[in-house]
């Protein structure tokens, strides 16, 4: 049958399991035990959970805000010439037919021949040049471009065969059109590949041309760059100076000397009211920063790669092994906050501080060292075994607790249980010796009380007046060894350790002599013939523990020190006091209190006579 206050279920039956391997090897390994099973249950638990949706909806979410947050800048190299609403409207004022798609290829060679004459280092243009409505349209693209010196590097579809599906101009150097992937359910950009075909991609093929890039196989995590510093207005979040495709011919050659130029639709507006269609725009990490709520322009993307493959870094990214042992340690984090007892609300805040701050770890790993540390997997791995060994810690501690009541109630003060319970207290239950204080209490003339009045009178006053003494021992934090009667044994300084035994002692005599008195006066005034109180104090070194048979035992103290209280509280009737206690008492008290010397006093049972004294209490304690 489960002891009182032992939980049921699971949480009931890993408590047992504790129990038992604590009594087969030991505290220590077998606490530690539970621990490391807890913190690998939690970390398995936060891995299947990490790879489901909403765990990845997470994880996606936290390392796109590391990515926005956590941007480098780009190097001082690119310019965009923008196709907004400007340069459509100006292209379709040149063009014979006035259209607006496809892009002019007459206006566009125009374009790129001016930006050359500007002195710009190589054109990337993000528009599809395979495809020519007759031979002479070519062929005048061509003339327009064969003075331009700086490379030129166009995107393709990879599906149409060079030479067959459409004529190859030799001044242009041909890109693959695909390289932006959309990762995971959200279809957020977040990778590239440099290399997706027959031909480089548009970031890839411009990086060869100019500065001589060697890609390498396979799509990376784009390292998004933040914003160039001199962007405004309808330009903010762009990765380099923007300026419309309309105005170029007006422009500084400072501008544009010297600088790789990116040619690409571009719809951001200045205002989010604005009535400008979103064309070519995707959702990438940088989303979260002004300038990308609405998406983040292609033409950029491609800028954003190349700036990430001329610097040569990369985002760097736990294998499975190293995300196991991350998702295992921040399990056994949580494991061992999670073995203190706390309360509900702290637990919270535990669990919350504990992931707030390895996000903030993770933030700072990523923008100094590019590594992108999974968070949802160790999030959940640490919430999970703090939360199930905190709750094994309640548990426990439910059962000390129903331990404590039942076994120690009767003895001792709530508010020492309590500490007992909570860890507060050193308590040992087991019998040692121990330096103590014992007070021995009893009501004069009681059998005649008991004989005056009848059962149910008598059953008032005896409770009553015990009532306001076992408050007064509680609040000194006694133990209340037994009721014999018309008295009281109570120990002080045992089982919780207690350093000022002597001074609690003295203080619980002389505030129990004035209840007493205030009582005795009340009772008489009824009509009923109610004693003093006379109590005997001793200190000294004590047997204490729980003593008794195999069916029955009682948490108690043996001693000589016992025997002097016993015998100090009975010599009161001799000497007229209402207090006597011993010289040890008095030796080991601190605290100021009016003292009286009684004398030396022969003792029934003590082979020498002892020192004894009294505190009056109708004078105040200083």
């Amino acid at each position: 049958m489960a002891a009182a206050g032992t939980p049921r279920g699971l949480i009931g039956r890993i408590i047992a399991l504790r129990a038992w391997l604590r009594a087969t090897g030991g505290k220590v390994w077998a606490d530690a035990f539970v621990t490391v099973v807890v913190a690998v249950v939690a970390a398995a638990a936060a891995l299947w959970l990490g790879g489901s949706t909403p765990g990845r909806f997470v994880e996606n979410l936290t390392s796109d805000m590391r990515i926005a947050a956590g941007a480098p800048a780009a190097q001082s190299k690119f310019v965009i010439i923008k196709i907004d609403d400007d340069a459509l409207n100006a292209m379709s004022e040149a063009s014979p037919c006035h259209c607006l798609s496809p892009i002019d290829k007459a206006w566009l060679g125009d374009l790129i021949a001016t930006l050359d004459s500007k002195g710009i280092k190589a054109v990337a243009v993000d528009y599809l040049l395979d495809t020519w409505s007759t031979p002479e349209e070519f062929a005048d693209f061509q003339r327009r471009i064969a003075p331009v010196k700086a490379p030129i590097v166009a995107a393709v579809d990879p599906q149409l065969t060079p030479g067959v599906d459409f004529p190859v101009a030799k001044k242009l150097n041909y890109a693959d059109a695909r390289a932006l992937i959309g990762t995971d359910y959200d279809d957020v950009v977040r990778r590239y590949d440099p290399l997706p075909g027959r031909y480089p991609a548009l970031a890839t093929q411009t990086g060869m041309v100019t500065e001589g890039l060697k890609p390498k196989k396979g799509d990376f995590a784009i390292r998004y760059r933040r914003a160039d510093p001199s962007v405004k207005a309808e330009n903010t979040g762009a990765i380099a100076p923007s300026y419309s495709a309309a105005f170029v011919a007006f422009l500084p050659e400072a501008f544009f000397k010297d600088k790789i130029a990116f040619i690409g639709r571009v719809t951001r507006s200045a205002t989010v009211d604005a009535s400008t269609l979103k064309d070519d725009m995707h959702y990438t990490p940088m989303r979260f920063v002004p300038g990308h709520f609405d998406g983040t322009p292609g033409v950029e993307v491609h800028v954003h790669a190349l700036s990430q493959m001329l610097a040569g870094d990369s985002i760097h990214t736990p294998g499975p092994l190293s995300t196991a042992l991350l998702v295992f340690a921040a399990g056994m984090g949580g494991a061992l906050l999670g073995r203190s007892t706390q309360s509900w609300w702290l637990s919270i805040g535990i669990v919350v501080l504990g992931i707030g701050l390895f996000g903030l770890i993770a933030y700072f790993l990523y923008q100094s060292l590019a590594w992108m540390a999974p968070m949802t997997s160790p999030g959940i791995s640490f919430a999970l075994a703090f939360f199930i060994l905190s709750r094994l810690a309640a548990a426990e501690l439910q059962t000390q607790r129903a331990f404590y009541s039942s076994t120690l109630e009767r003895y001792l003060a709530p508010q020492v249980i309590d500490r007992m319970v909570d860890g507060q207290e050193e308590v040992k239950i087991g019998a040692e010796e121990r330096e103590i204080t014992v007070m021995i209490s009893d009501l004069e003339n009681f059998s005649n009380l008991v004989a005056s009045l009848d059962l149910e009178t008598f059953e008032g006053v005896i409770n009553e007046y015990f009532d306001g003494v076992i408050d007064i021992l509680w609040k000194h934090e006694a133990m209340i060894d037994k009721m014999t009667g018309d008295g009281i044994i109570a120990i002080f300084g045992a089982p919780v350790l207690s350093p000022d035994h002597a001074d609690r002692a003295i203080a619980c005599a002389r505030e129990i002599d004035v209840y007493a008195l205030e009582i005795r006066e009340r009772m008489i005034a009824r009509g009923i013939k109610f004693g003093y109180t006379r109590m005997g104090l001793s200190s000294g070194i004590g047997l204490v523990g729980n003593f008794g048979g195999e069916r029955r035992f009682n948490y108690t103290a043996y001693g000589e020190v016992v025997v002097i209280a016993a015998r100090l509280e009975a010599a009161n009737k001799t000497f007229g006091t209402r207090i006597l206690f011993s010289a040890d008492t008095l030796k080991l008290a601190k605290q100021s209190v009016p003292i009286e010397a009684v004398g030396e006093i022969d003792l029934k049972g003590v082979p020498m006579p002892i020192p004894a004294y009294t505190t009056p209490t109708d004078a105040p304690a200083t």
